[in-house]
């Protein structure tokens, strides 16, 4: 970090979980200096070495990867009182930096006009695949807490088979599980089967519905449908691991009294330290190169 000009950047990072108090301890010891916003409850259990304000004036501005709402309010469950957007304001200025995991479009003219460079961080492919290993981890942990039986042995659905979708096809196999994959697409399928797995297409879910123990979700479009739920078994787990609102007809499994779970963000909740590790390792890819074309314009 030092050799390339980062050392001294000022850092601000609003919002997020554990996995943020990683990343802030680990860029303050790379040379930056960090300052947290919106952890005020997060300081008397895990007591990070970094002062929980706003400064005058920021190089970095990072968000959680959940990003900003539509209202404009950021992920921030250690904060006192919820922190919107405008807040930000005083740290705006040409230049800035801004990562953040999503960011409303009703909110773009806003940052365009202060000259703000804006990475939405979701849409880095890198990232995606590293966390698809505590995410799969994450749901995989649910699965065993809240059903009867155990993973070996069962049969289980992973709908998707994607970033996160293969990685836990994978996890679930190790375990001995049956796993059955989903997807749309032909080349999915296709590789699915090459790895061993039994396969079917989105269309056929409810003449197979009735077959599984568990029902993993990645798609973030409809895909465990009403029709799907009610053909499965009553003791059938759902997990649905994809970006809110999920893929799965959640008032349709309530209804049906099946044990169903919407789980985003699981990184940060079920790995923190890894969570955290792997976002320092990624933003400080984004630094340098960010730092080497201010370079090359000067």
């Amino acid at each position: 970090m030092q050799k390339i000009g980062l050392k001294g950047w000022d850092v601000v990072i609003a919002g997020g979980d554990a996995r943020e108090v990683v990343l802030a301890e680990i860029l303050q010891g790379q040379g930056l200096d960090v300052c947290l916003f919106g952890f005020a409850k997060a300081m008397k259990s895990e007591q990070p070495q970094i002062s929980d304000c706003l400064p005058p004036k920021t190089d970095l501005l990072i968000l959680p990867l959940s990003g900003v709402n539509l209202e404009g309010y950021i992920f921030a469950p250690y904060a006192i009182e919820r922190i919107h957007l405008e807040t930000l304001k005083p740290l705006f200025r040409p230049g800035l930096l801004l990562l953040s995991g999503s960011m409303p479009k009703n909110w773009l003219p806003m940052l365009e006009e202060h000259g703000i460079s804006l990475i939405l961080t979701t849409e880095i492919d890198e990232l995606s695949l590293y966390n698809a290993v505590p995410t799969a981890e994450g749901a995989v942990e649910v699965a065993m807490r809240e059903s009867v039986i155990t993973i070996s042995g069962s049969q289980a659905l992973v709908t998707g088979f994607g970033r996160c979708g293969l990685p836990l096809a994978r996890l679930l196999a190790a375990m001995n599980a049956h796993v059955t994959v989903a997807a749309r697409k032909r080349d999915a399928i296709a590789l699915a089967n090459v790895l061993g797995f039994n396969t079917v297409t989105f269309e056929s879910l409810p003449d197979v519905a009735a077959e599984f123990d568990f029902l993993f979700n990645t798609v973030p479009a409809p895909v465990l449908t009403a029709e799907v739920l009610s053909k499965a078994k009553k003791t059938a787990v759902l997990i649905d691991i994809a970006s809110s609102p999920g893929g799965s007809d959640f008032f349709a499994a309530q209804q049906l009294g099946l044990k169903n779970f919407l789980l985003p963000g699981l990184p940060g909740k079920v790995a923190p330290a890894t969570a955290g590790k792997i976002l320092a390792k990624i933003y400080q890819n984004i630094f340098v190169e960010s730092r080497r074309k201010e370079e090359e314009k000067a």
